[in-house]
């Protein structure tokens, strides 16, 4: 028994050895490959000089300790990341061809500044599937910028967040169509607070309608935003297709997104089924397959390559009328670094790119817990500064 009892108590010493062994090498190799983010920007423009003032792009970026490379982030950010509560006030914003959508609104707690004019306002574009009471990576942003004393306005697609779907159009990633819907918020928004200075963020998908809304505009003033974030947002369609088809990310992420978009659109049949093969969507197996048979038909085009041609970004980088940071991580399956035009970028008065080395899609990580403030949350609020 004694034997017994003395072979026990060395293998829980071995395991807790083990363990300790483990947690010390992680928390080393998150301290190892820490790294300032690259910024790609035009030296000598007056948008170079303000990124300067901004921390969080010159300090080194830690992701957390127990979660580094980026398929990790963002997935445990996805799953365990909380949905904070917060006092939106939903306003229908109606469209001209009739349709709608949701704007939410988070006005300051602070009487004097909601009834402030001038108060800077913050336009969040939610990802793919993503709304105001279902983007936590939105929600941990709208806190931060609430605590400002900023104001906040979430702009939702047609047919998000329970938001009945008035006419036969969903959204997408930046179709003529779907920039319109912007067009009129943005107008609505700058009609209802003149003198209020504003920045849009967009994240993922979201990102990508605001940066082909921006590619329409020809000046600023006909953009209505005094500077534009876009966070996380794929650069060239048909390269974000490919990377998520490779077998890893299929697994972990391809079908996931999948299953996001078909439980969005599966509600909505009646309102389809006529213009589509709606058996044939159903079955779809890959998001290529969802937007061959639902986006790209839907938004007026033959085939998912030739959507994917007229929304991406990287050909765009020379139309961005406004002050515009995009932020990349090297490790994002939806982002390629391949696919970013850096070059053009380096050519841009208007445009600039954050890289970091890590940080997924759109989790960047940097406390212990899932819920922590991240690399992004620190930006948002230090971007706002600088900007209004």
């Amino acid at each position: 028994v004694a034997s017994v009892g003395g072979a026990a108590a060395a293998m829980l010493y071995w395991v807790v050895l083990a363990l300790s062994a483990i947690l010390v090498a992680l928390f080393l190799y998150s301290r190892y490959v820490s790294e300032k983010p690259k910024i790609y920007v035009k030296v000598g423009t007056s948008w170079a000089e303000t990124l300067r003032k901004i921390p969080a792009l010159s300090e080194t970026y830690t992701p957390t300790w127990w979660c580094v490379p980026g398929w990790a982030q963002t997935i445990v950010r996805e799953v365990f990341r909380g949905l904070p509560r917060l006092d939106w006030e939903r306003e229908l914003m109606r469209f001209a061809d009739g349709g709608q959508s949701a704007l939410d609104w988070l006005h300051p707690k602070d009487e004097q500044l909601n009834e402030d004019q001038t108060t800077p306002i913050v336009v969040f574009l939610p990802g793919i599937t993503g709304s105001t009471h279902t983007a936590a990576y939105l929600l941990a942003a709208a806190v931060e910028v609430h605590q400002k004393g900023w104001r906040v306005v979430v702009a939702n697609g047609r047919g998000a967040d329970g938001v009945e779907l008035l006419t036969p159009r969903l959204y997408n990633a930046g179709t003529p169509e779907t920039t319109d819907d912007l067009a009129e918020i943005l107008k609505m928004i700058t009609t209802r607070y003149p003198d209020a200075k504003k920045f849009a963020c967009g994240y993922s998908l979201g990102g990508m309608i605001l940066w082909n809304y921006l590619a329409r505009c020809a000046t600023r003033e006909e953009a209505r935003l005094n500077s534009a974030l876009v966070v996380s947002s794929p650069w060239h369609s048909m390269s974000t297709t490919e990377s998520l088809e490779q077998p890893f990310n299929c697994f972990v992420f391809n079908k996931s997104v999948l299953q996001s978009c078909l439980r969005l659109v599966k509600p909505l049949k009646s309102v389809f089924e006529h213009k589509l093969d709606w058996d044939h969507l159903m079955a779809s197996e890959t998001m290529r397959h969802f937007d061959a048979r639902f986006i790209a038909p839907l938004a007026g085009h033959d085939s998912a390559e030739s959507y994917y041609e007229a929304t991406s970004l990287s050909p765009k980088v020379s139309r961005i009328p406004v002050p515009t940071l995009s932020v990349n991580a090297a490790d994002d399956a939806f982002s390629p670094t391949h696919s970013i035009p850096f070059h053009d970028v380096c050519r841009s008065a208007n445009v600039a790119v954050c890289l970091t080395a890590h940080g997924g899609h759109t989790a960047f990580m940097q406390g212990a817990h899932p819920n922590d403030p991240g690399f992004i949350e620190k930006l948002i609020v230090q971007y706002g500064e600088v900007v209004f």
